[in-house]
């Protein structure tokens, strides 16, 4: 497959959740993503719900009114597993959603534990990708990020390392790299498994700052710059300016010793094979 002509595909944006609890339309609140998308200078946004505060009927409904901007993704709580499989199975085959998000500390699971590993494993029988939330710490979860859902979550780098190992068929994404105190040791799952890639979402902007850009180019450049795909998961009204989108896509943009076709690569031409996006938007 080509590499496409997108400038950014972000892998990682959400309805936020109080849309819904505010009863916005489905119209509407694909008008305020494309509209955020605009000013970000995002060509196309994949919409990662979280079961079971954002519906996936809601969200086939937002990117059915721009199906040429927004590529939407289902979510299910992963226990039991024969309700999520029955739900997955719907949603992708049904609704046409094109890929899975699971979140163990807002959903209340282990990654280790047999009813999700069954969940991803099925993901990989119907050909989506899965993303996990990943994350072993960041300074900007201090910052901003709100716990009203949030578990303690119980899991170990070990379940991390162990999920791709027994979901062999399944394109697994570990979100946010790992957070700002994992992102060596993601980086090494992913260099470790063929199925494993990583989202840059916002824990780029606290490692850059931690650690310089030159030296993630060099971290990028022995990973290999086709194991990253570009993702923000900057909440429209709710993200702060130094965790934007924007600031992201020129971080990678200004990262040093990466060629312009490594970035492209990040920012838009692995997300597009990993979602099957075959054709530039007219």
């Amino acid at each position: 497959m080509a590499l496409m002509s997108w400038s950014v595909v972000d892998f990682h944006l959400h309805v936020p959740e109080r849309w819904v609890r505010e009863g916005v339309s489905p119209r509407e609140a694909a008008e305020r993503l494309v509209e955020f998308m605009d000013g970000a200078g995002i060509d196309i946004g994949v919409v990662l719900p979280i079961a079971p505060y954002v519906s996936n009927d809601y969200v086939y409904r937002v990117v059915s009114y721009e199906p040429k901007r927004l590529v939407g993704f289902a979510s299910v709580v992963p226990n039991p597993a024969d309700v999520a499989v029955g739900e997955l199975r719907r949603a992708v085959e049904d609704l046409g959603l094109r890929g899975l998000k699971l979140h163990p500390g807002m959903q209340g699971f282990c990654v280790r534990h047999p009813h999700v590993v069954r969940v991803v494993r099925f993901a990989g029988e119907l050909g989506v990708p899965v993303v996990v939330h990943a994350m072993l710490g960041d300074l900007s979860t201090l910052y901003f990020k709100s716990g009203e859902h949030s578990l303690p979550s119980p899991d170990r780098l070990e379940d991390y390392e162990l999920l791709p190992v027994l979901a062999t068929e399944t394109t697994i994404v570990y979100a946010h790299m790992g957070g700002l105190f994992g992102f060596r040791e993601f980086m090494a799952i992913a260099a470790g498994h063929p199925n494993v890639f990583l989202d840059t979402s916002y824990s780029l902007v606290t490692i850059v700052e931690e650690i310089g850009a030159e030296r993630f180019s060099v971290y990028v450049r022995h990973l290999g710059a086709d194991k990253l795909v570009f993702g923000s998961d900057d909440i429209p009204g709710f993200t702060p300016e130094w965790l934007s989108a924007k600031r992201q896509i020129e971080i990678i943009r200004g990262l040093p010793n990466l060629s312009e076709e490594e970035k492209e690569l990040i920012l838009s031409g692995n997300a597009a094979r990993l979602i099957g996006l075959e054709s530039s938007p007219a």
